[in-house]
């Protein structure tokens, strides 16, 4: 699947700060003066493919998977509600990469299996082990990208929209991701790939160069439901992160600093967390 957008909407600071003037505003008397213009061009390009098994024996299951890329000028979080600017009002083209949204890699695979009845053996054992639902969610996929800031503030440049990006340091690899958890989590990218900025200039990294910690996680519930005349009584277990696999967050993305690189913090999903639930239908 392709697509290709144009003229979307983009906020431009047209009072941005101007560095040979010592980063003061073109007029000095107003703050931000935002102007929505029809400028912004964005791209997604993706390889999409699935998999369905429909019901039979008990068991239906439905797998999809998604590679993709997206690519604009200015996001929707960077945008909404006026909010901020282009991080380089002067230079439309310096503000197109990869988006803030844009997660290569989703594979989410989803199932329902239905135990046997286990018609033939004792009431007993056919009511406590036959004819328990199993469902489960199993999502993988790429971390959200992340720039590599720039200095003061990402205000190196005097611009005052705090979206000065890092120098790439050539001759540097970036390091991605590399050796062990204990290595990658201390140094998730070469720090030494990266310089702040130089004043008066954007930085020359690229928007959204670098990916995070990517998703593995699996939720799973367990059912079964007891009928006697017109009552019902259903019991519930379900997981969240079931497997209790940790996910953690960005690294921190500023050169500067002493912990540049490294990673100390969880991400959005948190330990499994277990809930049991009992209903009553008469």
């Amino acid at each position: 699947m392709s697509s290709e957008s144009y003229h979307q909407t983009v906020n431009i600071d047209q009072n941005p700060g101007i560095y040979a003037n010592g980063g003061n505003r073109i007029y000095p008397a107003f703050s931000t003066i935002f102007e929505n213009q029809s400028l912004g061009t964005a791209s997604y390009n993706s390889l999409q493919a699935s998999i369905d098994k429909q019901l039979s024996k008990g068991l239906q299951f439905h797998s999809a998977f998604t590679w993709s890329k997206i690519i604009d000028i200015q996001g929707l979080n960077d945008s909404a509600f006026f909010s901020s600017g282009l991080a380089d009002p002067f230079d439309i083209k310096w503000n197109r990469g990869i988006a803030e949204m844009n997660i290569r890699l989703v594979s989410i695979s989803d199932f329902i299996y239905t135990t046997p009845t286990l018609r033939g053996t004792n009431s007993l054992v056919r009511q406590l082990a036959g004819g328990w639902e199993i469902s489960g969610i199993w999502t993988l996929q790429s971390g959200y990208p992340f720039s590599i800031v720039g200095g003061d503030g990402n205000n190196n440049s005097g611009a005052l929209q705090g979206g000065d990006r890092a120098d790439y340091v050539p001759g540097q690899s970036f390091g991605v991701h590399q050796g062990s958890k204990a290595n990658w989590l201390n140094t998730y990218f070469n720090p030494a790939a990266f310089a702040v900025n130089q004043p008066g200039t954007f930085g020359n990294s690229a928007k959204n160069l670098l990916t995070g910690p990517g998703t593995n996680t699996a939720d799973m519930a367990f059912m079964k439901n007891w009928r006697y005349e017109q009552k019902n009584l259903q019991f519930r277990a379900e997981m969240f992160n079931a497997f209790n696999h940790p996910n953690f967050g960005m690294p921190d993305n500023d050169p500067s600093t002493s912990n540049a690189g490294q990673i100390t913090s969880l991400g959005p999903i948190p330990p499994r967390v277990i809930q049991l639930g009992v209903k009553l239908t008469f």
